[in-house]
């Protein structure tokens, strides 16, 4: 997909090699944490992304992929600032949706109540000298974004894998930055040259991402879409096999995890039953549910506080859900 002349030879592991090449791996391991969520009861049970993993998140539209995404995002670059490994490697956020100001405004707003919100600067209500501001803190972030513009009013190549690959070289050759996560939102956008049908399109695009992570030697983040039929389920928290247009990211996935917000399909205050507990609905109640996971256990369900306005996640407090004091 990427070289024109493989290195068959690099497909080959003897004994020999795994001797030396295994340990090196533990000791990355040991050394390099992963990207985690900073969400306490995820952390606890999910295995932190690594190098060539693949993670899908699957919702229906509105439901809070991108904001989750990018949640992830700015969680992991500041996770780099703190390293001291922010001027070596960065975050690298795909928008095939999106204009890329559109997901900016995700990164301008804080994780903590008050201030400028998502929303404010979505209706053009936010002070633009306190975005001027923020714009100046936000050079900090090494969160980088790639996609369409509303300000370049230019052409732009279309954001096939293979280009997608290619930009993400020039970041490593052209500034000397390695990236440390990739989100590419969301897979079903990706454009597939020479597939005809749909759903191959589709399935070749999600095994080209698992290559491309492995390429670039980072974790991957893919927002897929569910298929209308989660609609018409009582719990509506995606299945693995509910993606729309392939069964390819279920098999392809190292991790699958399927979201749901109960307030914009069932009324506020209902009660709904998530198979381990009912809870009642509120407008914040974010219901996740860990559904493939190479080498660990899956199935786990994690009952969180979204705040889209915020582009924040947290464990949410049972007793304030349930109205105990």
């Amino acid at each position: 997909m990427i070289k024109d002349k493989p290195d068959l030879r690099a497909l080959v592991h003897t004994p020999s090699d795994m001797a030396s090449e295994f340990i090196e791996y533990a000791e990355r391991i040991r050394v390099n944490p992963g990207i985690t969520w900073g969400v306490p009861s995820m952390d606890k049970v999910i295995v932190p992304m690594r190098a060539g993993d693949v993670v899908g998140i699957i919702a229906r539209p509105g439901h809070g992929k991108t904001t989750m995404a990018a949640y992830l995002a700015r969680k992991a670059g500041k996770d780099l600032l703190t390293a001291g490994r922010a001027e070596s490697e960065c975050v690298v956020y795909v928008s095939l949706e999106q204009q890329v100001e559109e997901i900016e405004a995700m990164f301008q707003v804080d994780s903590v109540e008050g201030g400028i919100t998502a929303t404010d600067i979505a209706w053009g209500l936010a002070d633009l000298e306190e975005l001027k501001r923020r714009a100046v803190k936000r050079l900090l972030l090494p969160v980088w974004l790639m996609g369409a513009s509303t300000i370049r009013r230019r052409r732009v190549p279309r954001m096939t894998i293979e280009n997608i690959y290619r930009t993400l070289a020039t970041i490593e050759d052209d500034y000397k930055i390695r990236p440390a996560l990739i989100v590419l939102d969301y897979v079903q956008n990706i454009p597939v040259e020479r597939a005809s049908e749909r759903v191959e399109q589709v399935g070749e695009a999600i095994i080209r991402a698992k290559e491309l992570a492995q390429y670039i030697g980072a974790p991957m983040v893919l927002c897929v879409q569910a298929a209308r039929r989660v609609d018409t389920y009582d719990n509506k928290i995606p299945a693995a096999s509910d993606c729309q247009w392939a069964s390819a990211i279920e098999q392809t996935a190292d991790k699958l995890i399927g979201i749901w917000r109960p307030s914009l399909t069932e009324g506020e205050g209902s009660m709904i039953d998530i198979g381990t507990q009912e809870i009642v609905v509120t407008p914040r109640l974010f219901i996740a549910r860990l559904l493939k996971q190479r080498m660990a256990d899956a199935g786990q369900t994690f009952i969180l506080n979204f705040a889209p306005e915020f582009a924040r996640l947290s464990d949410m407090e049972l007793r304030h859900i349930n109205g105990v004091d």
